[in-house]
């Protein structure tokens, strides 16, 4: 910790360098946000004078990453050719593209404070609302996040994980392709180097300047750029390491959903697992009418759970090219419920809510699909008769599996 703070140092000071040798040969580089051409006298803090954000590609040229990895005391910048500059950086973007997609931090409060690529700054706000979804609908701590880019069944390198860590009121958003473990380890090292910066420079999170939100880029992009370096980076996809006392997928809730129009909503938890109960107060008409009364908290609850899925799901297929596979909640120690979302044919969307062994989904899928094919063979018609008959006909054949479990 205390030779990355030093590298951090180091690398503020030289803020003050200018280069020498301003050599119109290897001075070309772009945004790596907006495309502007970067051109002599460079911004001493690597922002774009275009759209203001920190720009990785300038500062690793100005700075060199390996001079200051390697070593504390940094040597001087060589000049080399465009053609070099290009071949170099594509070969590091190339690195980074298999281990470290996104990192990005978010106060509980929805107040954005750093991320370190603007295509992904969306998924901040995502966090947000999937805190709430987790914390509120069920009842636990928002974990992961399996991502699926591009059409599911291709290769492997085609799915992510999104991790998340909750820390002093902020949430930490990891996204790449890393165990369990150097997750962890990564979390642990940025949130204690972030408290840092906010302790030491007196910085109120709720009221952030742009000034104290450039400094904490700055900085977060250096420590970024140096803790890759120490963490054995995972290339090749990993499931994640969930260790599970069950060895079922018990299913709470199911939708199905075209084109944001839920057609399908269901939801099985009598038990009141999820406390949809809790969530807006209801009393019976009379003492004899406690059958009405668990008919309104259902069909409250499939309303309230149809109208948030929906909200996720035109978020994150507006800006993701991709979809979440499923979503992980901690609920106790090694225990988790679950959030999936299934693509199916004429862009229709099943998900569901479940609890135990995420192994089991594709079993649990499977069993919905044998009566889901017939509604989504075709495009949907804004009828939804047959999808009613369907649901009906899950229902009652749910009912009689016990505890509503998939092995």
């Amino acid at each position: 910790m205390k030779n990355i703070t030093l590298l951090i140092t180091t690398v503020v000071k030289k803020r003050e360098h200018k280069m020498e040798h301003e050599d119109k040969n290897y001075c070309k580089i772009k945004c790596n946000h907006c495309g502007y051409v970067f051109v002599p006298p460079y911004q001493d803090d690597c922002t774009c004078r275009n759209c203001n954000l920190f720009s990785i590609k300038l500062f690793r040229f100005i700075y060199g990453k390996n001079n200051f990895v390697n070593k504390v005391e940094s040597k001087e910048v060589k000049s080399i050719s465009s053609k070099n500059i290009k071949g170099a950086e594509e070969k590091k973007i190339s690195k980074i593209a298999k281990s470290l997609y996104f990192y990005g931090i978010v106060s509980k409060e929805r107040i954005p404070i750093f991320y370190n690529d603007k295509k992904w700054k969306y998924f901040l706000e995502l966090t947000n609302n999937l805190d709430y979804v987790s914390t509120r609908t069920l009842s636990g701590t928002l974990d992961k996040m399996l991502i699926i880019i591009g059409n599911e069944g291709e290769v492997e390198e085609n799915k992510l994980i999104a991790r998340f860590f909750e820390k002093n009121g902020v949430i930490h958003i990891l996204i790449g392709n890393f165990s369990d473990k150097d997750s962890y380890w990564i979390f642990n090292q940025v949130s204690m180097f972030f408290n840092d910066i906010v302790q030491k420079d007196k910085i109120n999170i709720k009221k952030l300047t742009k000034n104290e939100k450039r400094e904490i880029s700055f900085k977060m992009n250096i420590f970024l750029n140096n803790i890759e370096e120490a963490v054995d980076l995972k290339v090749k996809f990993e499931k994640p390491n969930f260790i599970y006392i069950d060895n079922w997928l018990r299913l709470h809730y199911f939708g199905l959903s075209s084109e944001s129009v839920g057609v399908i909503s269901l939801l099985l938890d009598k038990e009141n697992i999820l406390k949809f109960g809790e969530q807006k107060h209801f009393e019976p008409d009379s003492e004899n009418d406690i059958s009405r009364l668990v008919k309104k908290i259902i069909d409250f609850g499939e309303s309230v759970l149809t109208a948030k899925i929906e909200a996720i799901l035109v978020s994150i297929l507006a800006n993701m090219k991709g979809y979440p596979r499923w979503i992980s909640v901690k609920s106790g120690f090694q225990k988790y419920r679950f959030f999936s979302i299934k693509k199916l044919e004429n862009q229709f969307y099943l998900y569901c809510i479940t609890e135990g062994n995420i192994e089991n989904l594709e079993s649990l899928e499977s069993f919905l699909y044998m009566y889901l094919k017939d509604g989504v063979s075709n495009k949907f018609t804004s009828s939804l008769k047959i999808f009613n008959e369907i649901k009906n006909k899950i229902q009652g054949i749910i009912e009689t599996i016990p505890e509503r479990k998939f092995y």
